[in-house]
């Protein structure tokens, strides 16, 4: 018998440099094809195999795709939806998302480039002790300064806000 294995993987971006990925693979056997067997089955099961793959890996990216969180720029303020500000939802106390890994490496590399102390950069900016005390919006917004600057060639070595 023949064996078919095919595979499909998928990543796509997510906002403040994240990313997620999914992948699928399947292996089965084909019989043996006759002399008289039609030359397209192979090819046919093997589309169909990538096909179901192919829609597989979507669900997945779709069911693991994160929910729309709370606005950056600290804690969350207000009350619950058409409720009193004397009844404050649990989003009030959530806190905001720490920098992501990918985030600090893109933050340092730029830094680099730039030749900018990121350290004293967030210190001066935020008034944190460093680059890992920063929450995803920030690192985004710095990163995003310092890719800005660079391309657009500027002699700054603190990117504006």
């Amino acid at each position: 018998a023949m064996k078919l294995t095919g595979g499909l993987s998928k990543k796509i971006g997510l906002p403040d440099y994240g990313s997620l990925g999914a992948t699928c693979g399947l292996e089965f056997e084909l019989p043996e094809p006759g002399d008289h067997a039609d030359p397209g089955a192979v090819e046919r099961r093997a589309l169909a195999a990538f096909d179901a793959c192919a829609r597989v890996v979507e669900g997945e990216l779709r069911r693991r795709r994160p929910r729309p969180g709370p606005p950056p720029g600290g804690l969350v303020e207000g009350g619950s939806p058409g409720g009193g500000a004397d009844r404050p939802d649990e989003s009030v106390c959530r806190r905001r998302r720490p920098a992501t890994p990918s985030q600090l490496q893109a933050l340092r590399s730029a830094c680099d480039r730039r030749r900018v102390d990121a350290v004293g950069l967030v210190r001066g900016r935020f008034g944190v002790a460093g680059p890992e005390a920063l929450t995803v919006a920030e690192a985004s917004h710095l990163i995003a300064g310092l890719r800005g600057s660079a391309d657009a060639g500027e002699p700054s070595q603190d990117p504006q806000a």
